[in-house]
């Protein structure tokens, strides 16, 4: 048996940020937050009363009076870290009997503030407090277990050697899902400065902004289910014909992060009012009120956990002492188990846009060396001499 303790901690990491960015909220001028609240609530003229002021926003650029001609200005630099900590537990059993197994646990925690292409960006939400982003790492799986046992079965003299030569060998793959999280990266400004539309690289979709969330995390774990929701997104049930009781829930939700500011919780109503609430075993995703980031932060929920076994059957024949003979039927998801990936992050596309549920395997992008397909059989003749 062999238990360790591994951890990494990551410095300095490289990110990129807008020297033009202006301060949350900035858009949301008194004049623009006065005619989102006087407008009627769930309309398409209340929906565009509550869009930020570009002009306030482009007078408030850092460097606007002597670069008038940019709207950003990218700096690379260095600032984030990432954590990973981790228990790692492998027992081997060396053959006895002909049977031999190793088995490895691993109980871990990866934490960063970007992972490699993590939401397509790097840009944040807020340049003033870029700890925001820092959550849950992409590629972070709280439990992995594997164990892969061998039997070579016994044998006895018989004819053509078919009573011995025999093995079993197989692997079983448990783990926990994949963490995702509420992104709303391209549809809306909630914050203000008009950074989702800045998109200085290929890969870049405008800055990272969250959705508020209250409840437990578990409540969002996602399936193949869509999570229910009320509003106006696509494939939504309007809120009005919502149960009252899911109305007050919803409602409560998207007031609570503002508890004290009767503005921003009326702020908060309204764009209630021109989105959605989804609402699943006590969980409830509200979008944050006109001017402000939401809380959920990046990565907070969990995909389907993954559960596989592979399995070998081998029979070996020897020719002398030099040669050998190897017939092997492999399959791999052996019992043909259903695997889901990640779900769709973006809230602003509702239920049609596939936000909150898996519509694709693991594999869809690498159907060779990924996981979740269907089950696999493969036959193989081996000569050794």
């Amino acid at each position: 048996m062999d238990v360790a303790y591994v951890g990494v901690h990551g410095y300095d990491e490289q990110y990129s940020r807008d020297l033009d960015a202006v301060p949350v909220g900035t858009g949301y001028t008194p004049a623009v937050i006065a005619a989102c609240l006087a407008s009627v609530g769930g309309t398409t003229a209340s929906a565009n009363a509550c869009k930020p002021n570009t002009a306030a926003i482009v007078k408030a650029r850092p460097y606007n009076a002597q670069f008038p001609w940019f709207n950003y200005i990218v700096q690379s630099t260095n600032g984030f870290h990432s954590n990973y900590n981790a228990l790692q537990v492998t027992v081997d059993q060396r053959a006895f009997y002909g049977v031999s197994f190793l088995v490895a646990y691993t109980y871990s925690h990866a934490l960063d503030q970007w992972t490699k292409n993590s939401q397509g960006t790097q840009m944040v939400a807020d340049p003033a407090n870029p700890r925001a982003q820092y959550g849950n790492g992409d590629f972070d799986i709280r439990h992995r277990f594997r164990f892969s046992p061998t039997w070579d079965i016994p044998g006895k003299k018989s004819p053509g050697q078919m009573l011995e030569g025999w093995t079993i060998s197989g692997i079983l793959a448990l783990q926990g899902g994949l963490p995702w999280g509420a992104m709303d990266s391209t549809r809306n400004d909630w914050v203000g400065t008009g950074e989702n539309l800045n998109a200085f690289n290929t890969n870049n979709s405008g800055d990272v902004q969250f959705w508020n969330f209250s409840g437990p995390k578990s409540a969002f774990t996602s399936n193949q289910n869509p999570i229910p929701c009320y509003g106006k997104q696509a494939g939504c049930t309007a809120f009005a014909s919502a149960p009252v009781a899911i109305q007050q829930a919803c409602t409560a939700a998207a007031q609570a992060p503002y508890g004290g500011n009767t503005t921003l919780q009326a702020l908060a109503l309204q764009s209630l009012a021109n989105n959605s609430c989804y609402i699943q075993n006590g969980g409830i995703l509200t979008p944050p009120a006109y001017g402000t980031n939401g809380n959920a932060g990046r990565n907070s929920f969990r995909g389907p956990s993954f559960k596989n076994v592979d399995m070998s059957i081998s029979k070996t024949w020897h020719f002398k002492e030099r040669y050998s003979a190897q017939f092997r039927a492999e399959f791999f998801n052996l019992f043909n188990h259903p695997t889901v990936g990640n779900p769709g992050s973006d809230p602003t596309r509702g239920i049609t846009g596939k936000f909150g549920y898996a519509n694709t395997t693991p594999d869809s992008s690498n159907a060779v060396l990924g996981s979740g397909g269907p089950r696999h059989i493969q036959f193989g003749l081996r000569l050794v001499f």
